[in-house]
């Protein structure tokens, strides 16, 4: 391949083609797949984000170009310098060819590769499986320099079109914010602060688009959340229960379960009753901030089921390494919980600044 010349994995794909003799009905077949397939989804008990985002996934597999053939091809990128002969990686499936790519999608990097992957199966599974290999090999390579070296990899099948939004400068706007941000509180203002910073920090650029920071983005709005619960119970302090209190709880939750409690029951029980901490504050915090939704949204952060769908839960497996960041579906649900994150800290947020608080219409 010449280095001038980007192959078709390595251009940004859009989801819809560009409008010609055969656009319209290509975006209706498009539309209605995605449609069709995010209601089967939907029937079949995903919620809507994620039925949605995996429906979009799987037409992307559905258009897989031709000359790949059995494998799936990509860019890696990084500060590193290229082979001096293509490398081939048996056990992993891989091969990475020599040539440094001039012309891509990737802005940043020092350099550019193609890389090909073979995959069992074209779909979801598949894919997963190519990622997981994939991921390995430049986790591997990250180790063996020592975490000096920065490096991704990308391709329009498994990542999508980049998008996004670049909004001007609002002065008026802005003026606003600061202005009553200066009537604040300083410790309530500080918090409110450091939940800007987490809002904005993890999120890249619009034209790193081809680098994932789904994970980082949702530990920054968990964050930023913690740091709005703070600042809500700085103005309105949490009051403690007493003891007796407490045990009034614990016998009704026990109650409630005809006395049978599950290894879950028990630490949902601590949780909340014995040393609530701050499952306690952020409860606190939700039910003045939101007096309608308050026990959605502390459903949502603290007890859904299943267990792992908790906004809680899910900072904590990615904190602690147990979101797996090669399946493409955990990612799709994660991004689909991160909306109902994004919903609470942004309707916190627009009690302590002028801004527009969302509109959550969500049943969940």
């Amino acid at each position: 391949m010449s280095e001038d010349k980007p192959s078709d994995s390595l251009t940004q794909k859009p989801e819809v083609p560009e409008s010609d003799s055969s656009g319209a009905a290509e975006a209706e077949r498009f539309f209605r797949f995605i449609e069709e397939r995010t209601h089967e989804l939907k029937t079949a008990g995903l919620p809507e984000g994620q039925a949605r985002n995996t429906a979009m996934l799987e037409e992307r597999i559905s258009r897989w170009p031709q000359e790949w053939g059995n494998e799936l091809v990509v860019v890696l990128y990084g500060d590193f310098r290229p082979p001096a002969k293509p490398l081939h990686f048996a056990d992993l499936g891989i091969t990475i060819e020599a040539e440094k790519i001039s012309v891509s999608i990737i802005i940043s990097a020092m350099c550019v590769l193609k890389a090909r992957i073979t995959v069992k199966e074209k779909n979801v599974a598949g894919l997963t499986d190519a990622a997981e290999r994939l991921n390995t090999l430049l986790g591997i390579c990250s180790v063996v320099d020592w975490g000096n070296c920065g490096s991704g990899w990308w391709c329009h099948v498994t990542h999508g079109s980049l998008a996004g939004l670049s909004p001007a400068f609002d002065q008026e706007a802005i003026e606003t914010v600061i202005k009553q941000m200066t009537l604040l509180q300083p410790e309530v203002r500080q918090k409110v602060k450091a939940a800007l910073y987490w809002i904005r920090e993890p999120r890249q650029l619009m034209r790193e688009g081809y680098r994932s920071d789904l994970l980082r983005v949702y530990a920054g709005y968990w964050n930023a959340f913690e740091c709005l619960v703070d600042a809500v119970c700085k103005l309105r302090p949490h009051a403690k229960v007493s003891k007796v209190e407490k045990q009034n709880h614990i016998d009704q939750f026990i109650t409630a379960r005809d006395g049978k409690l599950s290894v879950s029951d028990i630490s949902d029980c601590y949780r909340s009753f014995v040393d609530p901490g701050f499952v306690a504050k952020a409860s606190h915090a939700l039910r003045i901030c939101f007096p309608d939704n308050a026990e959605r949204y502390i459903v949502e952060c603290f007890k859904a089921k299943p267990e792992q769908d908790r906004l809680y839960k899910i900072r904590n497996a990615i904190n602690h390494g147990d979101i797996n960041a090669d399946d493409l579906q955990e990612l799709i649900r994660v991004e689909d919980k991160h909306r109902r994150l994004w919903m609470i800290v942004f309707g916190m947020l627009g009690l302590f600044i002028p801004i527009k608080r969302p509109l959550d219409s969500e049943e969940v």
